[in-house]
């Protein structure tokens, strides 16, 4: 591509993630992307108002997944309904961009993708912006895939991490630099020696790439995804409702029997070459409750007596006393409540799965 073309862009926002983490609040009803952490806006029309201003001429495309795909349709403004991909069943995001990647390259194999989270936190619109647009304009120039990597403030072992090598030429914008190394959740220890380490980021799971730069990827690291997903691609095109049926039906079956695992172990772990654009701004991943508290936007009144290290989430009309107690993570809902050790926040999960094997707490789901 010339370097004087203006790149044609999709930006792809990933938002079938179950969010079993964020239990009470997450429910069937109600997914997590529908959430909002400063009450204002949802994280999904967060993640448009953000993204809308990094490229304005950009085209979109939201995944979700059926179970899912009503609320999320709700939340969508008008005028984005019809760009929402519907997955027969959540897979991981592997499946998801190999699907959003196969349905775009049958029309432009060399649009850029951009594929986001829906469930981040951003802070610095300005430097999230200028990251964006220069990972577009990397990705473009190099064909390769590009990450928006944050410098660690922490050995964090639940996130991926990014070891840049030699640096890019410069053009006044993001330091952009070779991707050396992908680590996928390092050991606490492992995490804490990367913390140490120049020009080692956290991966903030955005991936910029044009569709067959994508696609390639895929069937070189995932053969059997790009074999059983990529041909349902063709039934996208067709408008109708028989049409519709027919991807649904054989949407499910390729879905039934392709592996459940993330584009990070399933590609980003072998992935040779590939770039990383330096982001200067404030990142969270929202996926757990100790995530949500460490932001420190809670509405809910909080009264503690003799206690310490009490953070608590909930209705702003709702008063949580704490007395003679430390170290805990309450969480509240008007039907369910969460009380937990804030470094067990990750296990939430299992009182999930719990509910869900229980026919007598079906109204807690």
């Amino acid at each position: 591509m010339s370097s004087h073309q203006r790149p044609a862009v999709t930006f792809v926002i990933m938002a079938g993630g179950k969010g079993e983490r964020l239990w009470p609040l997450v429910r069937a009803a109600s997914p997590k992307v529908c959430l909002s952490p400063d009450g204002r806006r949802s994280l999904l029309q967060a993640t448009i108002a953000r993204l809308r201003i990094s490229w304005p001429d950009a085209e979109w495309l939201i995944v979700t997944t059926r179970e899912q795909a009503e609320p999320v349709r709700r939340a969508l403004p008008p005028s984005l309904r019809q760009a929402l991909l519907v997955e027969p069943k959540g897979k991981s995001t592997a499946a998801c961009i190999t699907l959003a990647a196969a349905a775009l390259a049958v029309r432009d194999p060399q649009r850029i993708m951009v594929v986001v989270p829906a469930d981040h936190w951003i802070g610095e619109a300005t430097a999230y912006r200028a990251a964006v647009r220069a990972a577009i304009r990397a990705a473009a120039a190099h064909d390769e895939i590009t990450t928006i990597g944050i410098r660690p403030t922490s050995p964090h072992p639940g996130l991926g991490y990014l070891c840049a090598g030699s640096s890019l030429a410069r053009s006044g914008g993001p330091r952009v630099f070779r991707l050396s190394r992908f680590i996928e959740k390092p050991s606490p220890a492992a995490a804490r020696r990367l913390l140490r380490r120049a020009r080692t980021y956290w991966n903030s799971g955005t991936f910029v790439g044009t569709a067959d730069k994508f696609l390639e990827c895929v069937t070189e690291w995932l053969p059997d995804h790009a074999r059983r997903l990529v041909p349902l691609a063709s039934l996208l095109r067709r408008a109708g409702s028989a049409q519709a049926a027919a991807f649904a039906r054989r949407a499910g079956a390729a879905y039934g029997r392709v592996q459940a695992i993330s584009f990070d172990h399933g590609v980003m772990d072998h992935l040779r070459g590939g770039l990383v654009v330096e982001g200067r701004f404030a990142w969270a991943d929202l996926g757990s409750w100790d995530a949500w508290a460490r932001l420190g936007r809670s509405r809910v009144r909080l009264l503690e007596v003799e206690s310490r290290n009490v953070r608590a989430i909930g209705r702003p009309d709702h008063l949580i006393a704490a007395i003679g107690v430390r170290d805990l993570l309450i969480v509240q809902t008007p039907t369910a409540t969460l009380v937990c050790h804030p470094e067990w926040a990750q296990a939430v999960r299992a009182v999930v799965q719990r509910i869900a094997s229980d026919p007598r707490l079906a109204a807690y789901r």
